[in-house]
């Protein structure tokens, strides 16, 4: 008896499963990695020397985005591409990346004046010189997305974050300072270039001039310009924190920025990565979309919230255990920034839902007025120091959430209310366990064993308001039979 071959949905579905699982168990031994390096470096280097890297990290930042050209995003929501657009977009790539490291160190001598700070100069110069191998290698990554080999990708990932990382704690240990910040960053950039290039496989061939890449690009013009928008809501506090304050209460502020979010971080971005290669196949049946989008949805929130929610509750214990009493002064900010970081684990479907439709355009101008006011939120905020800027952050991410998802979901065929209801179960869960832990910390003192105490707390309050609410227990039985179906099928 002949088997009868599986249809392309369920092909399509069985792919993104594995793709969401491969992509999670690599970041998570990112995080891992990530995390035991950023705990390593903050008692290696001092906060002054993050501030720096910090302000040149964010310089070098905007440059980052012209080195793509966007045109990763065109690359997976087109539906067919020729070898002759492969090709161009290749060299096109390649031209970018050096012009944009030229851009780089050209800028050095800039922002070292505007800065008022000469260590700037050589720091911004290094930095800059990592945009020459992401151009190699922009159009490898986005070939081997567009191919869905989620298990390659992270292979290269974690490989780079390894090499890195070594090299990081070395120069630090050694006393380098901020130049092993700068190591990590460059290090991991070639590394990881080196390694998708190889495992690609793909040999370009010469530009074309018949390759009709003029849609794509422009396409891609608009993702660069939606991705710095973005980024400037990410980076411009860094900026506006260095020059008004100073390198180290930078230094604070970003570690507290970066330890929060990186949790969040962490999560969001391989949903991201299998939600767009998935969600661009799918938009054409939006009722396949919808169901899609709430199930990553969920995923994006039942895991960030109660990160986030944990880490707020635990602030002054996870700072001083793992960081260090140096970094105590980050705790504040740590709280003020923790509700800016529960609600991006919401708004990260803005771009599950704007870039697969095609809705990018659009999306750009609801992007440039959430950006003029996040930075105006910032130079008012800045007045009242670090805490000021961290709770202006946090004010406008929760008072544009509602704005931001009815705009983005309309005329789509989506409902914002059904989204936001998707998010509700494990944001009550995460409060409830949030209160729970810091009520039991409050009423019992303190000793050596608090933190676990808060974890044992934190996971049982949080599972059993998931299992008491009405429909809890059907819901964690589905993800459970995804999970079986998983394994089964690999």
């Amino acid at each position: 008896m002949t088997a009868t071959p599986p249809s392309r949905d369920a092909t399509l579905t069985t792919r993104a499963v594995r793709g969401t699982a491969v992509a999670f168990v690599s970041q998570a031994a990112k995080f891992a990695l990530h995390f035991g390096i950023a705990v390593a470096m903050a008692r290696l280097v001092s906060p002054e020397d993050f501030g720096l890297f910090g302000i040149a990290f964010a310089v070098t930042g905007f440059l980052e985005f012209a080195k793509t050209g966007g045109v990763v995003v065109p690359v997976l929501q087109s539906e067919s591409l020729t070898t002759e657009q492969l090709d161009t977009l290749f060299w096109f790539n390649v031209g970018l990346g050096l012009l944009v490291t030229l851009a780089g160190l050209a800028a050095a001598p800039v922002v070292g004046h505007v800065f008022s700070d000469p260590r700037l100069v050589p720091i911004t110069r290094v930095l800059a010189l990592g945009f020459l191998a992401g151009g190699l290698s922009t159009q490898h990554y986005a070939l081997l997305r567009r191919r869905m080999r989620f298990t390659a990708l992270a292979i290269c990932e974690v490989t780079a974050f390894v090499i890195a990382g070594l090299v990081a704690i070395w120069a630090a240990a050694r006393g380098s300072g901020y130049w092993a910040l700068v190591y990590f960053q460059l290090v991991r950039e070639v590394v990881q270039s080196v390694l998708v290039i190889a495992i690609t496989g793909w040999i370009p061939g010469w530009p074309s001039r018949g390759a009709a890449v003029g849609p794509l690009l422009r396409f891609g013009g608009v993702m660069m310009a939606f991705d710095l928008l973005g980024y400037i809501n990410f980076k411009v506090d860094n900026l506006i924190v260095g020059y008004s304050l100073g390198p180290t209460a930078l230094g604070f502020y970003d570690k507290a920025y970066q330890f929060l979010l990186l949790p969040v971080n962490q999560i969001n971005a391989p949903l991201s990565s299998v939600a767009l290669s998935t969600l661009s196949r799918l938009q054409s049946d939006i009722d396949r979309f919808r169901r899609h989008l709430h199930g990553v949805l969920l995923l994006s929130t039942g895991l960030g919230m109660p990160l986030t929610a944990f880490l707020f509750a635990t602030a002054d214990g996870v700072i001083a255990q793992l960081l260090g009493a140096q970094w105590l002064p980050s705790a504040p900010i740590f709280r003020a920034l923790a509700p800016a970081a529960f609600v991006m684990t919401i708004t990260a479907s803005v771009g599950w839902i704007s870039l697969p439709l095609g809705r990018a355009r659009r999306q750009l101008r609801w992007a440039i007025l959430t950006t003029l006011i996040t930075i105006a939120a910032f130079v008012i905020g800045v007045r009242w120091g670090v805490v000021g800027v961290a709770i202006a952050i946090s004010a406008t991410r929760v008072a544009l959430l509602i704005p931001t998802m009815r705009f983005t979901c309309a005329d789509t065929g989506l409902e914002w209310m059904d989204l936001m209801r998707t998010a509700a179960r494990p944001a009550f869960a995460s409060i409830v366990a949030a209160g729970s832990t810091m009520l039991l910390d409050a009423l019992s003192p303190l000793s050596r064993w608090s933190l676990a105490r808060s974890v044992l707390v934190f996971a049982a309050a949080y599972a059993l308001c998931w299992i008491i609410t009405p429909g809890g227990r059907a819901l964690v039985r589905e993800k459970l039979r995804l999970t079986t179906r998983l394994y089964a099928d690999g």
